[in-house]
């Protein structure tokens, strides 16, 4: 490889300094004559041709002609020398750089590069992180485009797997991609059209592409997802903020307080929800301001959801689906040490029951 680079630094000089030359001679040729001459030449032609064409008398055109052929005469004698020793000593330099910038490159190149390092096309890479991913103790040293990457794999082997496509949906997610976990979750619904948590996986995916806008498609989604599981209380409560944010602020409503019904009397999320319930009804909006710790009050209503389904777990460990969920949902918040925690736990107490822990897997990547 390194021979490659060398021959290319050297080309490359040898093509400059050509290209240089060539520009260099048409330059000299240009400036060689006079464009006073030039004119003066025109001038006489112009004469003849306004005598020829009766425009202009004989007598007239020789004094015009004699007047012409004088200043062409001068003009002749006056030209300055081709070129001089300054001219040829800038062409030289830019000779110079323009052959040494190559070869320059190729030295520090050789200086600070990294000449020995072997290829990693992109099928040896994807391999290494494969095995990676088979390791359960490394899978997290992956970035998620690798894990992405290696998901994409597995759901080509595996086409009519949702739970890979799922868990390739989640992988999107987090490398910044919402746009392809849309289409991971729509193929997951085509194989599983019946699932309530696949189409609120993807309203979810759906609101975020669309930000602060309401998104008639994430609507349409939740509503469906609804339509399978009723009692899917963060779809009801996603569905009722978009409608809200759309201008349905009465069917907003109605969705909230279904959903704060069905949230249990000690459920810490319960006054978040109120209070936003309390606010919409004053203002008839959604509450833009943020919470002192830098949360929006839906945030703190999602966080206090999860706070008491770890609590729930605490209490009563023995709930694989449970756990799955609650995995899910911190890393949908974002909350890496939270997630990790929770899938250590998991782990601990599955670790002699791999059945379970198979539960707990599936139900993290929620398809129903």
């Amino acid at each position: 490889m390194i021979a490659f680079w060398v021959a290319a630094a050297l080309l490359s000089a040898a093509v400059a300094v050509l290209i240089v030359l060539r520009a260099a001679r048409a330059a000299a040729s240009k400036s060689a004559e006079d464009p006073a001459l030039n004119v003066y030449r025109r001038q006489l032609g112009e004469l003849d041709e306004l005598a020829s064409r009766g425009l202009l008398p004989p007598r007239e055109q020789r004094s015009a002609r004699t007047e012409a052929a004088r200043r062409l005469l001068a003009a002749a004698q006056a030209r300055p020398p081709a070129a001089d020793g300054e001219g040829n000593r800038r062409r030289l330099a830019v000779t110079a750089v323009a052959a040494g910038t190559p070869l320059v490159a190729l030295v520090a190149y050789l200086v600070v590069g990294s000449p020995g390092t072997p290829d990693q096309p992109y099928a040896k890479r994807l391999a290494a992180w494969t095995r990676d991913a088979a390791r359960g103790e490394t899978a997290s040293q992956l970035t998620a485009p690798e894990l992405a990457a290696v998901l994409r794999t597995v759901t080509a082997r595996r086409p009519t797997d949702p739970v890979a496509l799922v868990y390739l949906a989640h992988a999107d997610v987090d490398s910044g991609d919402p746009a392809a976990a849309e289409q991971d979750l729509r193929r997951a619904i085509t194989l599983r059209p019946q699932s309530a948590a696949l189409w609120q996986l993807l309203g979810e995916t759906l609101a975020m592409q669309s930000g602060d806008a309401p998104s008639p498609q994430a609507r349409a989604a939740f509503e469906h997802a609804l339509a399978l599981d009723p009692a899917l209380i963060s779809a009801r409560y996603a569905l009722g903020q978009l409608k809200i944010a759309g201008g349905d602020v009465s069917g907003g409503l109605a969705d909230w307080n279904t959903t704060l019904a069905a949230l249990p009397a000690n459920d810490a999320s319960r006054a978040a929800l109120a209070q936003q319930i309390a606010f919409v009804r004053k203002t008839g909006a959604l509450q833009t301001a943020e919470q002192d710790a830098g949360e929006t009050d839906a945030q703190v209503m999602i966080r206090a959801m999860v706070a008491s389904l770890a609590a729930r777990l605490k209490a009563h460990p023995d709930d694989p689906s449970g756990w799955g969920r609650l995995i899910r949902s911190y890393a949908v918040l974002g909350d890496e040490p939270a997630r990790a925690g929770a899938e250590a736990a998991a782990r601990a107490e599955f670790k002699d029951r791999p059945a379970k822990w198979t539960a707990v897997e599936q139900a993290e990547a929620a398809p129903q």
